[in-house]
């Protein structure tokens, strides 16, 4: 593979500092409920004049991730206005985060769709900067949650930093009545998905709920609402 000698210079004189950092929490590729395949395609694209550079490096969930927050991973190049296609950065049996370093113009597009559904694009979500977690003490929301005989959700939770940190998840019914709280300690690098979410808080059936969540460190926080019927994910991102 291609590599950029004139930006790993660059990089190996000030380490990330010359490159950028993003995230995609919420890829996969394995079985899932229902019969559900779930696998992750990756557009890389540069939209600069010159040539750029990118690296992916997987975050497991269920495990600490600080060694692979802290990596400074060798860059691939990327000729100008040049788009690449992945769906082997996500192993075989895996579910958790994707964290890309680019140099400036790269800009990452990712999907996560059920391969044994029926025909649905599936989730689409650009990768985030550290910029875009949630602050330590600040406190988001997840609306629009359901769980019923057609719907289920799934909440994700996934700690950049590299402390550990505690996340607190509060869900509340359409009325405003607690339905249940749990909080979850996550390693750095840490990444919890919380499937058929409501299910494990306590709803057995419940439409346009809301989750509160806040954490001791910066953190992401999205859910996804399955279709059981056509296996399509919807994506639901947090509010600030």
């Amino acid at each position: 593979m291609r590599r950029i000698a004139t930006v790993l210079v660059a990089l190996s004189a000030c380490g990330l500092a010359g490159a950028d950092e993003y995230f995609v929490p919420m890829v996969g590729q394995k079985q899932g409920q229902d019969g559900a395949w779930w696998n992750t395609e990756v557009w890389i694209s540069n939209t600069g004049t010159i040539t750029g550079g990118y690296a992916a490096v997987f975050l497991p969930a269920g495990q600490p991730n600080l060694e692979g927050l802290r990596s400074d991973p060798v860059l691939s190049d990327l000729a100008p206005g040049e788009t690449i296609y992945r769906n082997d950065l996500v192993p075989e049996g895996g579910v958790g985060v994707l964290r890309f370093v680019t140099t400036q113009g790269v800009v990452v597009f990712t999907r996560v769709f059920n391969a044994a559904g029926k025909g649905s694009f599936g989730q689409g979500m650009p990768a985030l900067p550290r910029s875009a977690a949630a602050r330590p003490g600040e406190t988001v929301q997840l609306l629009g949650l359901r769980r019923t005989p057609q719907f289920r959700t799934n909440i994700s939770l996934f700690n950049p930093s590299t402390e550990n940190g505690v996340i607190h998840v509060r869900i509340y019914s359409q009325r405003g009545d607690v339905a249940g709280e749990e909080s979850y300690r996550l390693a750095p690098g840490g990444y919890l998905q919380l499937d058929d979410a409501l299910h494990s808080f306590g709803v057995p059936r419940g439409e346009h709920l809301r989750a509160e969540i806040t954490g001791t460190v910066a953190f992401f926080a999205f859910a996804s609402v399955i279709d059981t019927r056509s296996g399509a994910p919807t994506l639901v991102p947090a509010v600030h």
